[in-house]
């Protein structure tokens, strides 16, 4: 090693390099910030000493070819701790965008999750009551997560029978409430009409039901019902009811005298028990089933206009709050006469004689415009200030910003508990091993800078083996992805070996070059293997250290993708699941336009149609099989037959060949499911007909399944079945449970085929039957009968073994 005369030149490389590598590593400075102070640092090093030793003279024995040499060494050294340490920062500053560009969108991710949670609940809680929402959710969520076909068809096998969410409740009130006079006035008005005029009703009935403590149940045409003492029993159940009775009489009442329309409300109500909760797979409505709801329905039914019509059961309840007078019932009703009911009319403190109004406007537009005025709340009003937000929006939003970079900044030394403090491996196993294969797409770059460094090595060699050493610690901080435990390994391995020559390899060259320095001053500097010892010392922890903290940040960001991929999933869960939901409730083609980006929810949903096929099923059978004893849980059991009739039925529906029909509701056990409401409002005659002949093969379908029931159940249930077609209203109504459902004389003559028919067959009409002889199905002719509000139609008998035989049914 060559010696210079005074302080030697190349004892000062280390602490300059030290300073360069200082300025990219560890100071918070930009990559322009950072060049520039190095190539201050290592030039002024180069320049103030090629002044001094040109201005003070060369030591002896050396010629300005050896000085030159030198300084060029000096020169590559510093260079190539310049490279080393931008490389570096590139790196780390890399990563450190792609970390802030992760945690921005983590955060956009979670923002959207708590929105997609606050909508699901909204959703779920607009339909369901809470303590069966939540089971529910839960059930889904597990099918949603299985996703292999296997393991949801071992959840499948492990459960014999379909979920039930059911529950008994004691002592409530149950309310029906049917609109007299609306079916007249709907025939008159249009569908916009007929859908404003029902969302208004509905809705201030709904806020009736919420100031009286009543939770409504279902709306079925222009019936109401609701009851008294759900989820959380009320003491005060009989008196919540029959106040909002006399308040939806009033309602009526002053919409009768505003508008002049001729309609009345007839209510009755009961007290007892009753089983309430949710049947089926699909469109899912909280109803309730016991005797005493069926006694309250005919409360209702044999009751009279504008008077609010109460049981025995339901007086006791009331402790003398309201005059009542006979009600009479059993001359109006034959079941209340058959069970021997006495009933009673409850007298409204508020009544009064009020003549009719008779406006030049037609009734439905009055009626219109008059209910228009209690400005109802529209279907899934909660739903039209979903928060939007976007990338761009966050980015822009400074404090967002502030905190992203305050988080990036921080995560770095705030310590996870997901990693360890001393080895800083992931404690989940499964965790490290992912880490440990993840792919390096910068490790050729790795390799070309460490080459570079030991290209520069191989240059000064025969100048500084103690700085060839340093060089060789440098080159090993480039390797930002290679593991820990080998960086540190060969950092130890590297300083031993330098010890070693140190100390003993060439520790005749280091004694004399030590004796030639003490001739010129004594100090530390003039022991040359201390001093080396303590540079490759230095530069071995400051390795360390960055090796360490490059580690524990790319560990920190391999973890934040792995929660952005875990957040990421939960959100689409999310999305499938609200879509799942949404869908129970709607029809697939009307939900799509109450949710997504490209909702259109402003105003109500309704729509015209001018073919629809109309279909009930029911099982008269099942009202003499529900009982109510200790055996069978007070009907409970009863319920979960029931419930695997439905969703028997309601798996059929996923069958391709059914894809166009949709469910629209269950009420007790019937079954009501309508075919060509998915498509365009107008189709071809060809595409109507299909329908039709699509919706006999279901319902030959359903005569199948109950019939595999009764085997499996050794029941004897039969199906009655009503189909009509012709032109249909449909819309969603109820501002507080968002109901979707379809109108029209189609729809009552449906089920007026279904009421009137025999059981085992499927009943049609006469226009019907001539469709299906046209598909090649067989018709007979059951002849004239009454129809209830349509006098006497002919009707047809679908004979559905003939349609099996000609090939057409079920496959």
């Amino acid at each position: 090693m060559l010696i210079l005369h005074s302080s030697s030149h190349s004892l000062q490389v280390p602490f300059f390099l030290f300073i360069i590598i200082t300025v990219y590593t560890m100071l918070p400075f930009q990559m322009s910030y950072a060049v520039t102070l190095s190539i201050i640092s290592f030039l002024s090093h180069i320049i103030v000493l090629s002044v001094y030793l040109t201005v003070g003279g060369l030591p002896p024995k050396l010629t300005s070819h050896h000085i030159t040499n030198q300084l060029l060494s000096n020169a590559v050294v510093f260079v190539c701790g310049s490279m080393v340490g931008a490389f570096h920062k590139v790196l780390m500053e890399k990563a450190l965008m792609q970390t802030f560009q992760d945690t921005l969108r983590c955060l956009g991710i979670r923002m959207k999750l708590e929105i997609e949670k606050r909508q699901q609940e909204n959703l779920l809680q607009s339909v369901l009551p809470v303590y069966i929402s939540m089971k529910m959710k839960l059930a889904i969520m597990e099918r949603c997560k299985c996703k292999d076909k296997e393991e949801q068809q071992r959840l499948v096998r492990d459960n014999n029978f379909h979920s039930l969410y059911v529950k008994r409740h004691e002592n409530v009130s149950i309310l029906y409430a049917d609109i007299v006079g609306f079916t007249r006035l709907a025939s008159d008005c249009s569908p916009k009409e007929l859908v404003i005029m029902l969302n208004e009703l509905f809705g201030k009935f709904d806020q009736i039901a919420k100031e009286n403590e009543c939770m409504r149940i279902k709306i079925l045409g222009d019936c109401y019902y609701c009851v008294s003492g759900l989820p959380v029993s009320l003491p005060n159940h009989a008196k919540n009811c029959v106040k909002m009775g006399l308040d939806m009489c009033e309602a009526i009442k002053q919409v009768r005298e505003a508008t002049g329309v001729d309609i009345n409300m007839r209510v009755g109500v009961h007290s007892g028990n009753v089983l309430c909760g949710v049947i089926g797979l699909r469109k899912w409505q909280f109803d309730v089933w016991s005797h005493d709801v069926t006694l309250a329905n005919h409360m209702e039914s044999g009751g009279l206009p504008g008077r609010v019509h109460i049981t025995e059961a339901t007086l006791k309840h009331l402790n003398k709050a309201y005059e009542v007078e006979e009600g009479n019932g059993h001359l109006r009703d034959p079941y209340l006469k058959e069970l021997n009911v006495k009933t009673y009319l409850v007298i409204d403190p508020r009544s009064k004689d009020s003549s009719l109004m008779a406006p030049n406007m037609r009734a439905s537009v009055r009626m219109t415009r008059f209910l228009e005025s209690w400005g109802a709340v529209k279907p899934f009003a909660h739903l039209q200030s979903r928060e939007e937000f976007s990338t761009d929006a966050m980015v822009n939003g400074k404090g967002r910003c502030k905190f992203c970079v305050c988080l990036c900044v921080c995560r770095q030394w705030v310590k996870s508990e997901e990693i360890s403090g001393l080895t800083l491996w992931f404690t989940k196993r499964d965790l490290e091993k992912q880490y440990r294969t993840i792919e390096m797409p910068s490790f050729k770059y790795y390799i070309g800078c460490a080459t570079f460094i030991f290209l520069c090595i191989f240059i000064i060699q025969m100048l500084y083996s103690v700085y060839n050493c340093i060089l060789a610690l440098i080159a090993c901080g480039v390797f930002l992805r290679v593991s820990l435990e080998l960086k540190v390994t060969f950092l130890f391995i590297v300083s031993t070996i330098s010890y070693i020559i140190i100390f003993y390899s060439q520790e005749n060259l280091f004694s004399s070059y030590s004796c030639l320095l003490m001739l010129c001053k004594a100090g530390l500097m003039k022991h040359p293997q201390l001093m080396s010892c303590i540079y490759i010392t230095l530069f071995l922890f400051t390795m360390l250290l960055i090796s360490r903290q490059n580690e524990y940040c790319c560990r920190q960001d391999f973890l934040l993708k792995n929660k952005n991929l875990a957040d990421k999933e939960e959100v689409e869960l999310c999305e499938n699941l609200n879509r799942l939901l949404l869908e129970n409730v709607l029809p697939a083609h009307v939900a799509a336009l109450f949710v997504g980006e490209n909702k259109k929810n402003e105003d109500l949903y309704y729509k015209s149609y001018d073919c629809v096929c109309v279909m009930f099923a029911s099982v008269p059978d099942f009202k003499e099989f529900y009982t109510e004893c200790d055996i069978n849980k007070e009907g409970l059991e009863c319920l979960r037959l029931l419930n695997e009739i439905i969703a028997d039925f309601d798996e059929l529906l996923s069958k391709p060949k059914f894809s166009g029909v949709e469910k629209i509701k269950t009420i007790g056990s019937t079954y009501m499911a309508a075919a060509g409401l998915s498509g365009p409002p107008e189709q071809s005659s060809q595409r109507q007909n299909a329908q039709i002949g699509n919706m006999v093969e279901f319902a030959i379908a359903l005569i199948g399944k109950l019939d595999g029931i009764n085997r499996h159940s050794f029941n004897t249930f039969r199906l009655r079945v009503g189909i009509n077609h012709g032109p249909v209203i449909a819309g969603v109504i109820g501002a507080r449970k968002p109901q979707y459902d379809i109108w029209g004389n189609t729809v009552n003559v449906a089920s007026r085929m279904e009421s009137t028919g025999e059981l085992g067959k499927i009943q049609v009409t006469e226009e019907t039957s001539d469709v299906l002889q046209k598909l090649g199905y067989s018709c007979e002719c059951r002849g004239l009968i009454n129809v209830k509000g349509k006098g006497e139609l002919k009707t047809f008998f679908v004979c559905t073994d003939s349609s099996k035989q000609q090939g057409i049914g079920l496959s």
